[in-house]
């Protein structure tokens, strides 16, 4: 075979395989267009194919930095991936286990308000197969020795290491991750931790890749995208079909895919205003309430741009009034008052909130007003907000969030 023949072979082959794994990719939109309020809006469809790069990229860091033999921390929900709602308070990264194994996992503490290890089974996260499987255990930080440089060493195995005195976590033989939570609430200065993963029980060396390692997951990548969507799909339906229209619910997720032995309360609800219009929500605090905080997605279930916007509030940075209550506008446009979260532009979308170990389950309650009528119904003590007084605020907002461990 001369070599023209041999590159026009070598062509055709490369054009062969790389379509078994871009064409599966070509189908996702068909999954989740039903979600588009109006499929006509091109700014909606565009948003859509936004949203399948972002799972797509999300599912290459799983499969391909995803490796319990030489585990490693990933990024997985943050400002680039926002998906499900995610916490604009918390940098989240995960490290794929096996149940098997024995790993250390170390660092420096920061000065975070809270730092949970959550040790999950199933293939959800590490694969972006099935759906979320509930979480086995959670592993408080502050539950281990914290040296006075703010160091800490934890061994997780099945069976505690022989003559081994340090700290150590069971490992449950069906796990199969585990996903880190660095929630703080003051994100200009708490100071996020710094954590590192290895595999005791393996060669530290990490061999190259075989040929069916690796086709094995280009293979997986589109339908763990896919698989990713449908978890926001899927709550989103939920949603509707509960009616949950300019309304909210508490409800308890504890175990479900979530924190296991914390009181783990989620306030969920569907937005759905005019530009001249705005939702008052109030709620009383639990009077003892570890952390809690309120935001906005967007119709796809994504975080508002909490960067750029003021699309979340926390215990820290929400003013709550004289009686103690909690009460926020929720609207387009901003209506000069502390306590405005931000829809991004967005008509349609939803609100989310957490609070973790508290005392009490509050009732909040949302109301429809017009724009102008906010005042009405807030407390008369409420103060005003100019717009350069917002400018500063969301300039202090913006360096706080890219001091923290992002990606």
């Amino acid at each position: 075979m001369n070599r023209a023949a041999a590159e026009q072979l070598t062509l055709a082959t490369l054009d062969k395989e790389w379509r078994t794994y871009v064409e599966p990719m070509l189908a996702l939109a068909e999954h989740t267009g039903a979600l588009l309020s109006d499929p006509k809006d091109p700014q909606q469809r565009a948003e859509l194919y936004q949203q399948l790069f972002k799972t797509t990229s999300m599912s290459y860091l799983a499969l391909f930095l995803g490796d319990p033999q030489h585990p490693d921390f990933w990024p997985i929900f943050n400002q680039a991936y926002s998906l499900g709602a995610t916490n604009p308070d918390a940098a989240y990264c995960i490290a794929p286990l096996e149940g098997n194994g024995t790993y250390k996992i170390s660092g420096f503490r920061g000065t975070v308000r809270m730092i949970d290890f959550q040790i999950g089974m199933g293939q959800f996260y590490p694969r972006g197969q099935g759906g979320l499987a509930p979480s086995i255990v959670n592993y408080d930080i502050d539950s281990l020795h914290i040296g006075n440089d703010s160091s800490f060493e934890v061994i997780a195995s099945s069976k505690r290491p022989e003559h081994y005195t340090g700290d150590w976590w069971h490992l449950d033989p069906r796990a199969t991750h585990v996903f880190v939570r660095q929630v703080a609430y003051d994100w200009l200065r708490e100071v996020d931790g710094r954590l590192a993963i290895e595999r005791l029980d393996r060669p530290a060396m990490r061999p190259r890749p075989s040929i069916q390692e690796l086709q094995a997951n280009l293979q997986q990548i589109s339908s763990s995208a896919q698989n990713y969507l449908a978890l926001s799909t899927g709550m989103l339906k939920r949603y509707l079909k509960e009616g949950l229209i300019n309304r909210v619910t508490v409800r308890d997720l504890a175990g479900a895919g979530g924190f296991v032995d914390i009181k783990q309360l989620y306030i969920e609800g569907l937005i759905d205003i005019d530009d001249d219009e705005a939702l008052i929500f109030e709620m009383q605090i639990p009077r003892r309430c570890r952390y809690w905080n309120l935001q906005t997605t967007d119709g796809l279930w994504n975080a508002v741009d909490y960067v750029n916007r003021q699309s979340s509030l926390n215990g820290h940075t929400a003013r709550l009034d004289a009686d103690g209550r909690f009460r926020a506008v929720i609207s387009a446009h901003d209506p000069g008052v502390p306590n405005w979260l931000d829809t991004g532009g967005y008509r349609q979308g939803s609100v989310f909130g957490r609070l973790l170990e508290c005392d009490s389950v509050p009732t909040p309650t949302v109301t429809r007003v017009r724009l102008a009528d906010v005042r009405e119904h807030l407390h008369s003590a409420t103060p005003s907000i100019t717009a350069d007084q917002r400018d500063a605020a969301l300039r202090i907002r913006r360096k706080g969030a890219q001091l923290r461990r992002r990606w």
